[in-house]
């Protein structure tokens, strides 16, 4: 019976790891496709990925601040959706937590 429970965990450990690696995958291509070109550089104070300095007063509103800007745009700087129109909100939810991830 340990073996069958240990078995059955091990199964499903590996397929929420999957799962989430598919889903950090996608958020990455999504960044790749379309958010670089602006979040890359910073263009128009677009924050970049991994950059603390970038994202520390955004960041001061909360993560789903983050979200609803992402979903909505931002002024004319940030447009809905970063013109991402074909993405979910859960995609868009996966970049933003891909781009403030490791922050530094």
């Amino acid at each position: 019976m340990k073996s069958v429970c240990a078995l059955i965990t091990a199964l499903l450990s590996a397929s929420v790891c999957a799962d989430k690696t598919d889903a950090d995958d996608d958020a990455a291509r999504i960044f790749s496709e379309t958010c670089v070109a602006c979040h890359g550089e910073g263009v128009r104070g677009a924050p970049r990925p991994g950059v603390k300095a970038d994202w520390e007063p955004r960041l001061s509103y909360g993560i789903e601040e983050l979200y609803l800007n992402a979903a909505d745009g931002v002024g004319a700087n940030m447009p809905p959706r970063g013109l991402c129109f074909d993405c979910t909100d859960s995609q868009l939810r996966a970049v933003v937590d891909y781009m403030v991830r490791d922050l530094k």
